[in-house]
């Protein structure tokens, strides 16, 4: 006979803290200050809930990880099941000396049951998945600007470090024109077969790069023109200093402003305000907070000058 069939959880909440990795997930569950079960077990959504619903039958389930290379695809598989989860910033989880120093799966899952269960952690916003399906277009785009960034800047390290002519005084900085271009492919490079096609190789990923980065951004316009989109899109362009890039960016990293509590609230996620180190009577303010959205807070600055 099935032990669990005449169990009834009702009226109870049961905590379960994962560890998320490819291959596997360290699962932790506890009821208030009991540690009940600690186990790995294949990444799949739909496991963990018949063990939950089989072992521990109508309680209520509250399920958290931390934010990482799985997104919130576990989340939203979850929640399709009726579970609660919530996503958590893994930088918000108190941990104690001991456990850093020692740490393993088996903690770390039983370092996020505890925080689920103590409440004093709020998870991560979950966008919708339209929203973040956007966002992801949006994100790649700055991707590329930084990667044809780095890729100027092997170009530059190349002619400096072997000592070739420059075309012009140029900052790497700059736009670099079709003629300028031109100019660097017609570099001698003092005569060798093999720094020439290095450098004629260098100069061919940057103008796919920058190949990418134009249709990457066409579909960023006609994205901002869809139906669903065009009306906030039109309302932040409408601020002076905002295109539709830019505006694609603050939109689909902020998503719903009616999410934050107060201005401070959108501030702080924005990442436009202080560190403090404040102690007694002796206040002190660190600067610019390292804590951000860094896409939404460049954006916003760009968009400033």
């Amino acid at each position: 006979m099935n032990k669990s069939s005449n169990l009834d959880f009702s009226g109870t909440t049961i905590y379960c803290g994962l560890d998320v990795h490819l291959k596997s997930w360290r699962v932790n569950i506890r009821y208030q200050e009991m540690e009940l079960r600690d186990f790995s077990q294949n990444p799949d959504p739909a496991a963990l809930h018949k063990f939950l619903t089989k072992n521990y039958p109508n309680a209520s389930y509250k399920v958290g990880y931390e934010a990482g290379f799985c997104g919130f695809g576990i989340q939203r598989q979850l929640a399709q099941l009726q579970i609660d989860c919530v996503v958590l910033n893994a930088a918000d989880i108190p941990k104690s000396d001991k456990d850093k120093r020692q740490k393993n799966d088996k903690r770390d899952a039983r370092a996020i049951s505890e925080e689920i269960k103590n409440k004093k952690t709020a998870g991560i916003h979950v966008p919708a998945a339209a929203m973040e399906y956007a966002r992801s277009l949006v994100r790649q785009r700055q991707r590329l600007v930084l990667d044809s960034t780095r890729q100027k800047c092997r170009i530059w390290h190349c002619l400096h470090f072997h000592g070739l002519e420059l075309p012009q005084k140029a900052d790497v900085g700059q736009y670099w024109s079709s003629q300028f271009i031109k100019k660097l492919e017609s570099n001698p490079c003092n005569g060798d077969t093999w720094l020439k096609m290095n450098l004629q190789l260098m100069i061919k990923d940057h103008q796919q790069k920058r190949a990418l980065i134009l249709e990457t951004t066409r579909g960023i316009r006609n994205l901002c023109r869809q139906e669903v989109f065009k009306d906030q899109i039109k309302l932040i362009t409408g601020i002076p200093g905002i295109g539709e890039v830019n505006a694609a960016i603050i939109l689909f990293e902020i998503e719903d402003i009616n999410r934050f509590k107060s201005p401070d609230h959108l501030y702080s996620y924005a990442g436009l305000v202080p560190d403090t180190d404040d102690s007694g009577e002796t206040k002190k303010s660190k600067g610019i907070t390292h804590r951000k959205n860094c896409r939404l807070r460049n954006a916003i600055i760009e968009s400033s000058w």
